[in-house]
């Protein structure tokens, strides 16, 4: 009954794309000025100390601090580092989300150590062998470990909050910065390859230059929007909280 649900599902959500892609375009001004009002809102507010944890993973990330430095891809031993495997379980866990959202119940994601025969540093399994843009494409719009942490400020205890708010504030800084990595290194693929937004349209063994230009197009028009959306939405949340 799942899996004939899920490729019900699939052929849905392929016969909406274009005109989702169409109703974003049009309603991009309503969107970002939603995402403006509540950023702005969320600002006069919200508890200095998001700030916080926003500027410290920046201020992490790029090594601007003398006692602390940003752990490289590799480590010692040259294997993956744990800050690079962390990158990597967020990446495909938010691919896993999106295939138990539309029933691909027994999906399943791995990350390794070192780069597999592939040279994958961590790959999502569907359970039908099927795939839909939205599981595709969910990793550059959910933020996953923001949304971890978010049912945690339901606990009524309130010495915890202010821990939640450093760690919500680094999430997003995090979702943001790997968000526009994955997104310059997934943009153009190595010869005889791919990479999530190629096959958006297409998967990897029938793709074209048209249906690579197609994707890239939807991409174009569906990652920022949904990450102002999904983020209107953490801040409305937060707001509800404070």
């Amino acid at each position: 009954m799942f899996k004939g649900l899920s490729y019900l599902i699939d052929r849905l959500l392929g016969l909406i794309m274009w005109p989702l892609a169409a109703a974003v375009v049009y309603y991009y001004p309503e969107i970002f000025s939603l995402f403006i009002a509540t950023v702005r809102s969320f600002v006069e507010n919200a508890s200095p100390i998001y700030l916080a944890g926003a500027t410290f993973f920046l201020i992490f990330r790029f090594n601007f601090l003398p006692f602390l430095k940003f752990p490289s891809a590799w480590n010692k031993k040259g294997e993956f580092s744990f800050a690079e495997r962390l990158n990597i379980w967020e990446h495909e866990r938010a691919h896993w989300f999106f295939a138990i959202l539309t029933f691909k119940f027994g999906s399943r994601i791995e990350v390794y150590d070192k780069p597999n025969e592939m040279g994958a540093a961590g790959m999502f399994y569907s359970s039908t062998n099927s795939y839909n843009w939205l599981i595709t494409i969910g990793p550059y719009f959910f933020p996953t470990f923001t949304f971890l942490l978010l049912p945690l400020f339901l606990v009524p205890y309130e010495p915890l909050y202010p821990f939640l708010e450093f760690l919500l504030g680094w999430s997003i800084s995090f979702h943001i910065i790997q968000n526009i990595e994955d997104v310059i290194r997934n943009w153009k693929p190595s010869e005889g390859s791919y990479t999530d937004l190629t096959t958006l349209t297409q998967r990897f063994h029938n793709q074209t230059k048209f249906s690579i230009f197609r994707s890239r197009v939807f991409a174009i028009v569906m990652i920022p929007a949904l990450n102002l959306i999904i983020f209107s939405f953490v801040l409305l949340f937060l707001m509800k909280n404070l």
